[in-house]
């Protein structure tokens, strides 16, 4: 099939599954663009692919889940019996559910699923679990997934005998996120707004940055990573529970899980 472009549907808070999205991406011989929805946005963004498109989806993990901050920009989204892939990133413990809700989710706007992975990473918040990845080996598995979409596409004439299956059980798991919300060193806070900018759930005051919406925080660390002035941070006992419990149930040398 002659194919159109690449379009790359992502939710990076940290921008690992950006990276990991990216290297994919490389190894895909069409012309790509990027729908980032990281940064939290009023007015959701209309997402149309044709037949002949290939879209990639990129998500993180949370708690065996798609994040739901990422769902909601999927009123607008829409394909037409379009090819898609799929890539969930997650830290060191297990994906569960998330790919299985991924594919279903995007099937149900029109677009058929051709191939998917997981790739574990660095986790988001106990960056010690799973550290520095993904490192070079990670990225030759995430580039031969690239390679191995681009061939599919190039090779098929249609879709129609693909049939991909991932792991996963409907109804899922119960959503649930981390009770991290990150504080505020008044002392060093200078009320840049960088943190309220860059936050994906809209959980900080543009008017009044040193204040968190606790119900809206998703506890993704993307103000604790973007603030310079390291005015945001989690509580250190808190941070050391959490890392306790995580060393028990993760697995720092987790490799990828490839679906084609």
């Amino acid at each position: 099939m002659k194919m159109n472009e690449l379009g790359l549907v992502y939710f990076s808070p940290t921008g690992t599954t950006r990276k990991v999205i990216m290297e994919a991406a490389r190894n895909i011989d069409l012309k790509s663009v990027s729908y980032d929805l990281s940064i939290h946005k009023e007015k959701k963004p209309a997402m149309q692919f044709k037949k002949n498109d290939l879209v990639l989806f990129g998500i993180p993990v949370y708690a065996g889940r798609v994040p739901k901050t990422f769902l909601e920009y999927f009123e607008n989204l829409q394909g037409d019996n379009t090819p898609a892939a799929l890539i969930a990133t997650y830290g060191c413990r297990e994906y569960e559910d998330a790919l299985l809700e991924l594919k279903n989710e995007v099937e149900k706007r029109g677009f058929k699923v051709i191939g998917a992975a997981a790739f574990p990473t660095e986790h988001s918040i106990a960056r010690k679990i799973g550290m520095s990845r993904p490192n070079k080996e990670d990225l030759k598995v995430i580039a031969d997934f690239g390679v191995q979409l681009n061939r599919r596409v190039k090779k098929s004439e249609n879709f129609d005998n693909i049939s991909i299956e991932v792991p996963g059980n409907d109804p899922y798991k119960k959503y649930s996120t981390t009770s991290l919300t990150p504080k505020v060193d008044t002392t060093l806070c200078t009320e840049c707004k960088a943190c309220a900018k860059a936050c994906p759930a809209g959980a900080i005051s543009m008017t009044d940055p040193k204040k968190t919406d606790k119900k809206l925080c998703i506890s993704c660390m993307r103000c604790v990573r973007s603030c310079k002035q390291r005015a945001r941070y989690v509580s250190t006992f808190k941070m050391n529970q959490l890392e306790k419990k995580l060393t028990k149930i993760c697995k720092t040398d987790k490799a990828a899980d490839i679906f084609m």
